[in-house]
């Protein structure tokens, strides 16, 4: 088993930062806005206040099965729009971004494999700093790339520690997670610290801070290694992780779906509001629990460890909650209200929560627009457009969509 403890530790790696998980509870009151200290709290009844809904209509995608390689996107991608509407499609599995004007034109690739200047290990999806500038972030190297915006490397941020998903605001600071593993004996400690930091990557104001601790196999057969799978599994299922997104004006929205509850703090990090809504919980079926577990498949087949017959018997032994999370991600508009993302069926449907600036709830609705799925979720608005990634048939597409507001 020892042979193996690297690759669990790394595996307890990605886990941790997949999921980040939560078990704390919160009691929320009745009532609209009530001031718990200097706090606002928002809570919101399960009925939304109008029958309100929003209709999507594709106008533009990008993508190819088959032909020209620079419509072709690999298994993992992520995407962000410019000012101008131009997109930077980042391609996890060929390590590169691609650049596409406003009409889905190609324009120019840049970015490679490697660790000097400009390339990566991994990589993050695009975002625009302050002066318009283009950074991915790398959390195999610790460190943020920027680049113009056709593609010429310009600087790079190091961290010491390990981070994830970090964003930069208009002043120059960075929100990330901050993790750290550490091992006492056969347990596995990890802790997850939401922070804001300066450019630097200093803790400047903790956020929300989460810790878990996982068993370590004490075996050496298959047998020892299915039972730490399984649990480890079991822990994850269905438990989205923390959920981060900054506003314009530099708010941090920061959500954790174990519960619905979605707080916000300002740009210094203070929480100066807390969203909460009631709600009748989603249970988990057993068409839920076969495509968990196929993308676990999917995502771990690569290591010699995960055989075809070592997952079955995993499968057998997982334990999933009888229910989802409250929702499975959110997302800002550009008139501020802040849309989450409560489900996404595959093939059938996404339910959304609109809240108004205000954190009240006014509008609940079913759209065929979809948001891939529970761990892959990227549907984002920008420009008075909504964007997201779309799979069909196994291949990836970049989707634009134009959207009207109906009562």
């Amino acid at each position: 088993m020892k042979k193996n403890l690297p690759f669990l530790m790394s595996f307890l790696a990605i886990l941790f930062a997949w999921n980040g998980l939560s078990h704390r509870t919160h009691a929320g009151g009745a009532g609209i806005n009530q001031e718990s200290g200097e706090v606002v709290v928002v809570s919101n009844p399960k009925t939304p206040e109008t029958k309100m809904r929003i209709v999507f209509k594709e106008e533009l995608s990008i993508g190819e099965a088959e032909g020209d390689e620079n419509y072709m996107f690999g298994s993992n991608i992520g995407f962000n729009i410019d000012d101008e509407g131009n997109f930077y499609v980042m391609d996890y599995d060929t390590t590169r971004i691609m650049k596409y004007d406003s009409e889905g034109k190609f324009l120019l690739t840049f970015g490679r494999k490697g660790q000097g200047p400009g390339e990566f290990q991994s990589m993050s999806a695009p975002r625009f700093d302050k002066d318009k500038n283009l950074y991915i972030f790398d959390v195999s190297s610790r460190r943020i790339s920027f680049f113009d915006k056709d593609g010429n490397y310009l600087r790079q941020i190091t961290a010491k520690e390990r981070f994830s998903n970090p964003v930069i605001n208009s002043r120059g600071c960075i929100v990330a997670n901050k993790y750290e593993m550490n091992q006492e004996g056969n347990v596995q400690k990890q802790t997850s610290t939401y922070a804001l930091c300066n450019d630097k990557f200093e803790l400047l104001t903790e956020l929300y801070k989460d810790e878990l601790e996982y068993s370590m196999p004490t075996g050496t057969d298959e047998s020892a290694m299915v039972d730490f799978l399984a649990k480890a599994w079991s822990r994850t299922a269905f438990r989205a992780g923390v959920r981060l997104t900054l506003a314009d004006d530099d708010l941090i929205y920061l959500g954790q779906p174990e519960k619905y509850e979605i707080n916000v703090y300002s740009p210094d990090g203070k929480l100066v509001k807390r969203i909460t809504k009631d709600y009748d919980p989603i249970r988990v079926s057993d068409k839920d629990k076969e495509e968990f577990f196929e993308r676990l498949g999917e995502s771990f087949s690569s290591s010699p460890l995960f055989t075809e017959d070592m997952m079955k018997k995993v499968h057998k032994k997982i334990k999933f909650p009888k229910f989802k999370p409250a929702y499975q991600t959110f997302t800002l508009m550009d008139n501020g209200w802040l849309a989450v993302i409560v489900e996404s069926v595959e093939g059938e449907y996404t339910l959304f929560d609109i809240f108004d600036r205000g954190g009240k709830f006014i509008a609940q609705f079913k759209t065929p627009v979809p948001a891939e799925g529970m761990y892959t979720s990227m549907l984002f608005f920008n420009n008075n457009k909504a964007y997201c990634i779309v799979t069909e048939d196994d291949y990836k597409f970049v989707k634009r969509y134009s959207y009207e507001i109906r009562k």
